[in-house]
C-alpha cells in the first residue's frame, strides 16, 4: 500500500522557466534562439551545459562554475554573468502545488520532497513558495552533495525518515530519475503536467488500496 508521496520540485511543483527568464534578460528576438544566436548560446552555456548539474550538486563553488561556463563561450561572458546576477526569476510556484500537498495530507498520506536543487533557489522557495513547509520531510541535492538518479539520494530519504521503498511513489519530470527511484524499490510516475500526474497518482493510489 502506498503511504508516502514523494515530489520532485522543478517542473512538478514549480516551473523551471529558463526560456522565459532569458527573454526577460532582453533576448526576445526569435532569430536569437536559432543555433548560433545569442539566446541559443546563452542557454547552451548555462542551463543546457553539463556544468549546470554542478550548480545543484553544491560541491563546486558557484564562481568557479560561472568561470567554467564562460570558458565554453567567452564572447558571452557579460550575458552569462547577467544570467547569474539574480536567478530567482528562473523558478515560479505552480498554483496547484500547495493545495495538492494539503489535500494528500488530509487523506492521511505523508508527503516528501526529493529534488536536485541549488542553494540559492532553495533559500528563495523556503520563504516565498506556499507549498514549502507543508511536507513531512525533504532531501535536497545541494545539502547532500549528491544528485538524482544516484541511488544514494533516494536511500538518504528512505533512511532519514524510516520509509519503506515499496510504500513510496515518486513523481518527477525526468524518466531517468524515475528509473533511479525504481532501482531502490519505489513506484514512479513520469510527470508531464498536473492533470496527467494527478490522474496517474490517483489510479495508483486506488489500485494499491483495492
Amino acid at each position: 500500500m502506498i503511504k508516502n508521496i514523494v515530489f520532485d520540485i522543478g517542473n512538478v511543483l514549480a516551473a523551471f522557466r529558463w526560456r522565459d527568464y532569458i527573454k526577460e534578460l532582453g533576448f526576445t528576438d526569435e532569430a536569437e534562439w536559432q543555433p548560433g544566436g545569442k539566446a541559443w548560446r546563452l542557454a547552451a552555456a548555462t542551463t543546457k551545459n553539463a556544468l549546470w548539474r554542478e550548480v545543484d550538486r553544491g560541491v563546486m563553488p558557484l564562481d568557479d562554475i560561472i568561470t567554467a561556463m564562460i570558458a565554453t563561450d567567452p564572447e558571452m561572458e557579460d550575458a552569462i554573468r547577467l544570467f547569474f546576477a539574480d536567478r530567482r526569476r528562473l523558478v515560479m510556484e505552480y498554483d496547484y502545488s500547495a493545495g495538492w500537498i494539503s489535500e494528500l495530507k488530509s487523506r492521511g498520506y505523508k508527503v516528501y520532497l526529493l529534488s536536485n536543487y541549488s542553494e540559492d533557489h532553495y533559500e528563495y522557495i523556503s520563504t516565498h513558495f506556499k507549498f514549502f513547509g507543508l511536507e513531512d520531510g525533504r532531501v535536497i541535492s545541494w545539502q547532500e552533495k549528491v544528485l538524482k538518479p544516484d541511488a544514494r539520494i533516494y536511500n538518504i530519504l528512505l533512511d532519514r525518515y524510516g520509509l519503506k521503498a515499496d510504500e513510496c511513489v515518486f513523481l518527477d519530470d525526468t524518466s531517468e530519475n524515475i528509473d533511479g527511484a525504481a532501482a531502490v524499490g519505489m513506484q514512479g510516475i513520469v510527470f508531464k503536467d498536473y492533470a496527467q500526474g494527478r490522474a496517474e497518482l490517483e489510479a495508483l493510489l486506488g489500485q494499491k488500496r483495492s
